[in-house]
């Protein structure tokens, strides 16, 4: 018998953005993020982030050597 390994189907993907105007945590108000800061969200909730242009998405880097 040949086992598989199934990926979760739940597996949430999360992205990278940086803030680029401050703003407060709209779960949790007394949480505020500065600009200049990465923050690694959900990528539903990072999107709709930055369509409010609090924040700008991350390119990922690939390490150097």
């Amino acid at each position: 018998m040949e086992k598989t390994i199934k990926q979760e189907e739940n597996e949430v993907k999360k992205v990278t953005i940086k803030v680029t105007e401050d703003f407060l945590d709209k779960f949790d108000t007394s949480v505020r993020y500065e600009v200049g800061t990465e923050l690694e969200f959900e990528e539903e909730r990072a999107k709709d982030v930055v369509n409010r242009g609090l924040a700008e998405f991350v390119e990922p880097t690939l390490p150097q050597g």
